[in-house]
């Protein structure tokens, strides 16, 4: 076999994306699945604004931004290493391929708990520690046994650990800039 030409791999991504967006029509569009997680993203955000501190939204939304960006970065990793897959999302062609999840879900909930504990480094780590616990072993199966998403070569408790060293991670970063911004003023 010869090696391939950056041309054949355009083909056959050409060919996947069709594959992919015919599978999604007949699979994943209007399901009861693809309308629980439009509802949700929804519902997630409209929850979000009601409760968000105004007065400190600027910290809370970088918390969630930078939570949501590393989200994509891990998705996209483990999806392209085949570690897992989506059979349901809300668009076929979109990257993040879960964009409930890595743009809604994780930095919404994340983002409530920086809110609330964000000034106490034992009770952040330890909600951060709960929430990873409950997404890992309930959430992440909750999807599972929808269907919207699949394990391959990855086991919920691998995802653990890695939930709470990215929010302790990025509290710390958030730390850094509310302390540059402070001494800017």
């Amino acid at each position: 076999m010869k090696n391939p030409s950056f041309e054949d791999i355009q083909e056959a991504r050409k060919h996947f994306l069709d594959l992919y967006h015919k599978y999604w029509l007949e699979n994943a569009l209007f399901t009861w699945q693809w309308w629980f997680l439009v509802i949700t993203v929804i519902l997630s955000w409209v929850v979000w604004w009601k409760v968000v501190d105004k007065q400190r939204i600027h910290l809370i939304f970088n918390f969630g931004c930078l939570m949501a960006i590393i989200s994509v970065l891990l998705d996209m990793i483990g999806l392209n290493r085949g570690a897992w897959a989506y059979p349901i999302r809300l668009y076929w062609a979109c990257i993040p391929p879960l964009v409930p999840y890595d743009l809604t879900y994780i930095p919404v909930v994340f983002m409530l708990i920086y809110q609330r504990y964000g000034n106490d480094t034992k009770k952040a780590f330890l909600a951060f520690t709960i929430t990873s616990a409950i997404i890992s072993f309930v959430i992440e199966l909750f999807f599972m046994w929808i269907g919207v998403y699949r394990l391959y070569k990855w086991k919920t408790i691998y995802s653990f650990p890695i939930y709470i060293v990215v929010a302790l991670f990025v509290r710390f970063l958030v730390g850094i800039f509310e302390k540059k911004s402070l001494k800017n003023t």
